[in-house]
C-alpha cells in the first residue's frame, strides 16, 4: 500500500459490511436531500465492542435517543406484580364528627385546655398580646368546625352566640382582651374581621372569629367605630357576597347593643347604603328596629331624628312593610331623647323641619313632622316668631302645619292658643303682599285656604263652646234651684239633714281646716292683724245667715201648714176622679227608685274596683291634692314676704 487515501467507488460498496440505504442520495419532493440514517436497522452491540457500549452509556454524554430504552428494560426487569396481602394494617382512629349546633360544641369544649393555652401564650409571648388572642381564636375554630347557615343570627337573641358561652370561657375570653389593652383589641377586631371575611370566602369555618369580635364590640363600642371606614371598605369588597358581607354588618352591628350614638353611626355609614337591596334590606331595618326598641339614656340630634324619621317613612323598594310600621311605633318615644339635647336651640328646629315637610308627599311622615313642630311650640313659644320670618318662604309646608293645628287645637296650651291668633293675623297680611304680586308664589292658593279654614274652625270651636257653656250652666241652674226647693217638698226631712245645711257644714269645716293651716304657715303677727281686720266682716256675716235660717224656717212651717190643710182635699179630689192612680204612681217611683240605687251602688263598686286604683286611688288623689295645697301655700307666703320686702324698701 502506497499509504494514501483511496476514493471507494460505488461499484465496491458491496463489499462493505454496511449496507447502504435504497434512497440514499435521491432527493425530496422540496428538492432537498432527505437524511438517512446509516445505522438504519442495525444494532450498536453488533458493531461496538461490549465494554465500549457499557461506557457509551455510563458516560456524561450518552446518547439521549437510547437511554429511555435501557431504563424503559430495567423497569420492567425490576417490575414485579403486586400481591394482595391478606394481613390488615393498623385499623386509623376515625375522625372526630362535628358538633351539630354551637352551644353542643361549646359545650363539648375543655376549659382547662382553652385556659392553659392562654397562659402559655402569655409566657411565650409576653409582648405580643395579638399572638395571645390569635392562638384562642384559632382554637375555637379548630373545634367549632361549623358552616353558618344564617350568618346574622335572626331567629336568635340578641347576643348570641357569644350570650350560650359557658362562664369559664367567656371569662376567659373578657380577660384576654381587657390583658391586651385598648389599642391591641381595636387592632385585633380588624385583624380578626378581615380573616374572617378571608376565610368565609374560602367556605372554611370562622366561628371562632364571633366570639372574638362580639366580645370587642361590646365591650369597646367607640374604638370599633372609630375604623368605620375601614369596614366600610370591606364591605365593598364583598358585597357581591351576601353571606360575608352580612357577616361583616353583624359583626360591627353589636356596638349598637350598647351605644345609641354608635349603633346609629354604624347603621349610617356601614348599613344604610344596602337599604334597597333584597338580600340585605330585612336585617338592615330590623338592626334600626331593634337600635330605637331599647332604652337609652342619651340625646339625639335632630339629624339623628330625621334620619330615622327617613327611613321610617321611606318608600324604597324591597322594605319589609311590617318592620317598617315597628319603627313608626318607635319614633314618638324618641322625642324625649330628642328634647332632652340642650347643646340645640328649638329656635334652629323650624325651618329644618317646614323644608322637610316640603321635600316629602307621604300623609303621615308630613303628620309626624307638625307633631314635632306643635311640643316645640308649646315648650318654646318664641318659635312662632321664626315660623312667621320664613313663613313666605315655606307656604306649602305652612299650609300643611296650618291645617294639623286646626285639627289638632286640643293639643295647643292656653298660652300658645293666643300666640296663635296673633299669628294667623300675621300670615293673612303676608298672604295680601304676596297675592299682589304679579308672579304667585307656589303654595300661595294651599296656604290661603289652610288660613281660612283655621279661622272658620276657631268660629265654631268658640260656638260649640258657648253651648257648652250654656249647657253647664243651665244644669248649675237646675242642682241651685233643687237644693233651695228641697225643704218645701221634703218637708218631713229635718232642716240638719237638708243639702242647704250639709253643704253649709262642710264648707264651715274647710273654712276652720284653712284657718289651721293658715295660722300654722303665716306668722303670727301678719295673721292676727288679717283676722282683726276681717272680724266686723265675719260678725255680719254670721247675722245675715242667722236672718235667713229665721226666714227659711218660718216660710217652711208657713208651707206645711197649708199643706196639712189642702192636701187631704186635693188627694181626694184625684182619687174621685181617677181611682187608683196615686198608688199606682206612688209604686212606679218606688220601683224606679230602687233600680237607680242598685245602679248607682253597682257604678260606684265597679269605679272602686276597676278605675280608681293605682295612681287614681283615693289615696294618692288626697295626697296630690295635699301636696299641692303645700306648695301653694308655701309660695303664697313666698309671695306675700317678697311683697312685704317690696313695700318697706319703697317705704324707705
Amino acid at each position: 500500500m502506497s499509504g494514501q487515501w483511496e476514493v471507494v467507488r460505488g461499484k465496491n460498496d458491496r463489499k462493505s459490511k454496511l449496507p447502504v440505504s435504497k434512497t440514499a442520495g435521491k432527493q425530496t419532493n422540496e428538492g432537498k436531500p432527505k437524511k438517512t440514517n446509516i445505522l438504519n436497522g442495525v444494532r450498536i452491540d453488533e458493531v461496538l465492542p461490549k465494554s465500549q457500549v457499557q461506557n457509551l452509556y455510563s458516560g456524561k454524554q450518552a446518547n439521549k435517543e437510547n437511554k429511555p430504552v435501557v431504563e424503559k428494560q430495567k423497569v420492567n426487569e425490576t417490575k414485579k406484580p403486586e400481591k394482595k396481602s391478606n394481613n390488615k394494617g393498623p385499623s386509623e382512629t376515625p375522625k372526630p364528627k362535628p358538633p351539630k349546633s354551637i352551644e353542643a360544641g361549646l359545650l363539648a369544649i375543655n376549659t382547662d385546655e382553652f385556659v392553659q393555652i392562654f397562659e402559655k401564650s402569655k409566657l411565650s409571648f409576653p409582648d405580643a398580646p395579638i399572638v395571645w388572642l390569635k392562638e384562642l381564636t384559632q382554637f375555637l375554630n379548630q373545634k367549632l368546625p361549623l358552616e353558618i347557615q344564617d350568618p346574622v343570627f335572626s331567629n336568635k337573641p340578641i347576643g348570641y352566640p357569644l350570650s350560650v358561652v359557658p362562664s369559664p370561657l367567656k371569662s376567659t375570653i373578657e380577660k384576654a382582651i381587657k390583658e391586651a389593652g385598648k389599642s391591641n383589641a381595636q387592632l385585633y377586631f380588624d385583624i380578626a374581621l378581615t380573616s374572617m371575611v378571608t376565610d368565609l370566602s374560602k367556605g372554611l369555618s370562622a366561628v371562632g372569629y364571633r366570639f372574638f369580635l362580639q366580645q370587642i364590640a361590646l365591650s369597646e363600642p367607640k374604638l370599633v367605630t372609630e375604623n368605620l371606614t375601614k369596614h366600610v371598605s370591606l364591605r365593598n369588597s364583598y358585597q357581591n357576597r351576601a353571606n360575608v358581607a352580612l357577616s361583616i354588618l353583624w359583626s360591627v352591628g353589636h356596638v349598637g347593643n350598647k351605644d345609641l350614638q354608635c349603633g346609629l353611626k354604624v347603621f349610617e355609614d356601614l348599613m344604610l347604603p344596602l337599604l334597597e337591596m333584597k338580600s340585605y334590606s330585612q336585617y338592615v331595618l330590623k338592626y334600626l328596629v331593634q337600635l330605637t326598641n331599647q332604652d337609652f339614656e342619651t340625646q339625639l340630634t335632630k339629624e339623628q331624628y330625621l334620619l330615622i324619621l327617613d327611613t321610617a317613612f321611606s318608600s324604597k323598594k324591597n322594605l319589609p312593610a311590617a318592620l317598617q310600621k315597628d319603627l313608626v311605633k318607635n319614633v314618638p318615644k324618641l322625642k324625649k331623647l330628642l328634647f332632652s339635647n340642650k347643646k340645640e336651640r328649638y329656635n334652629s328646629y323650624v325651618e329644618v323641619l317646614l323644608k322637610k315637610i316640603n321635600a316629602t308627599t307621604n300623609v303621615s311622615y308630613q303628620n309626624a313632622l307638625c307633631d314635632i313642630l306643635i311640643d316645640i311650640f308649646n315648650k318654646d313659644q318664641s318659635t312662632l316668631a321664626v315660623w312667621n320670618k320664613v313663613y313666605s318662604k315655606n307656604l306649602l309646608a305652612s299650609a300643611v302645619l296650618l291645617r294639623y293645628m286646626s285639627d289638632n287645637r286640643d293639643s295647643l296650651k292656653p298660652n300658645l292658643k293666643k300666640d296663635f291668633k296673633e299669628l294667623l293675623a300675621h300670615f293673612s297680611a303676608i298672604n295680601e303682599e304676596l297675592s299682589q304680586k304679579r308672579r304667585k308664589d307656589e303654595g300661595l292658593k294651599e296656604a290661603m285656604f289652610a288660613l281660612k279654614k283655621a279661622k272658620e274652625q276657631k268660629k265654631e270651636q268658640k260656638k260649640s263652646s258657648g253651648v257648652f257653656g250654656k249647657f253647664l250652666s243651665t244644669l248649675f241652674l237646675l242642682a241651685f234651684i233643687l237644693v233651695l226647693t228641697e225643704p218645701f217638698y221634703r218637708l218631713s226631712k229635718p232642716r240638719a239633714d237638708l243639702y242647704m245645711f250639709r253643704i253649709a257644714r262642710k264648707v264651715g269645716e274647710a273654712g276652720l281646716w284653712l284657718d289651721g293651716k293658715l295660722a300654722k304657715n303665716v306668722p303670727k303677727p301678719y295673721y292676727g292683724q288679717a283676722k282683726e281686720f276681717m272680724k266686723p266682716y265675719g260678725a255680719l256675716a254670721g247675722d245675715l245667715l242667722q236672718i235667713g235660717v229665721n226666714i227659711h224656717d218660718n216660710a217652711r212651717e208657713a208651707f206645711a201648714g197649708f199643706v196639712d190643710e189642702k192636701y187631704p182635699i186635693v188627694v181626694a179630689s184625684i182619687d174621685n176622679y181617677a181611682p187608683g192612680l196615686i198608688d199606682n204612681t206612688q209604686v212606679i217611683f218606688n220601683d224606679a227608685f230602687a233600680k237607680s240605687i242598685h245602679y248607682y251602688q253597682s257604678g260606684v263598686n265597679y269605679l272602686q274596683k276597676e278605675v280608681f286604683v293605682g295612681e287614681l286611688s283615693p289615696e294618692n288623689i288626697q295626697r296630690v291634692v295635699v301636696t299641692a295645697y303645700n306648695t301653694t301655700s308655701e309660695k303664697a307666703i313666698e309671695y306675700y314676704h317678697w311683697v312685704y320686702q317690696k313695700v318697706q324698701t319703697s317705704i324707705k
